[in-house]
């Protein structure tokens, strides 16, 4: 009896049932927390799992047409009496689709530890203004920098859901009123996080200069410009 590699059979099932649709799913919604504010990770790998069996069925499908005939005949490596619907060429199409996911959801900012492997490789998720003069070819962009952006946006999400809580709290039944109380108390302690956060990143960033000014400036001029002029909370 042939004897089993588990580190293939687990690489294998890796590669199959997870790396593909999560790399697509990463690529799809880059940003933290953009699926769900609680449970971000637990979707990003359950559907990372769906979509990977999905990507697997393509393949699956492209490869085993007949019209592309029979596969080269590589010695030990694929049989030229069949199609290419053979471990070496689903191995390698699942590979390739894989890097080409990973890519793409670098390019969309889905990966922000890689600016600890080359501050180039530094990308922000869509939706986040990076200052021009940071943004040139080869410049380094900051973490601390990046991170602030990415509160700003974060910030204006949970102000939004927190006008949200208010107005079902004020229109919703005895026992909805109970539950958006407890998420308007939630969110309200989020935004302390997040100013808190964010005034911790603008002294880091500003160190040398009065508050509002140098690198941050643009993120703090922003917030304190808030179209509509509104609070944090509300009456």
């Amino acid at each position: 009896m042939e004897d089993i590699n588990y580190l293939r059979v687990i690489a294998g099932l890796v590669l199959v049932l997870f790396l593909p649709g999560y790399t697509l799913i990463q690529a799809m919604f880059p940003r933290k927390g953009e699926l769900d504010e609680e449970f971000d990770v637990l979707y990003r790998v359950t559907l990372g799992m769906a979509m990977s069996i999905c990507v697997v069925i393509l393949i699956g499908f492209i490869l085993g047409n007949p019209s592309l005939g029979n596969a080269p005949d590589w010695d030990g490596i694929s049989d030229g009496d069949k199609g290419y619907f053979q471990t070496f060429f689903v191995t390698s199409s699942l590979i390739v689709v894989t890097l080409l996911f990973f890519i793409a959801g670098w390019y969309r900012g889905a990966y922000p530890w890689m600016a600890n492997v080359h501050p180039s490789l530094a990308r922000a998720p869509p939706g986040l203004r990076i200052e021009s003069e940071l943004a040139v070819a080869g410049k380094y962009i900051p973490a601390e920098l990046l991170e602030l952006q990415g509160l700003k946006h974060d910030r204006t999400n949970v102000k939004e859901k927190l006008k949200e809580a208010e107005l079902r709290k004020r229109t919703g039944s005895s026992m909805m009123k109970k539950y958006y109380e407890k998420r308007e108390k939630t969110y309200l302690a989020d935004l302390s996080d997040i100013d808190s956060r964010m005034a911790e990143l603008d002294q880091i960033l500003n160190h040398s200069g009065e508050e509002g000014e140098g690198l941050s400036a643009d993120v703090v001029q922003d917030e304190a410009t808030d179209p509509g002029g509104e609070s944090d909370t509300e009456d």
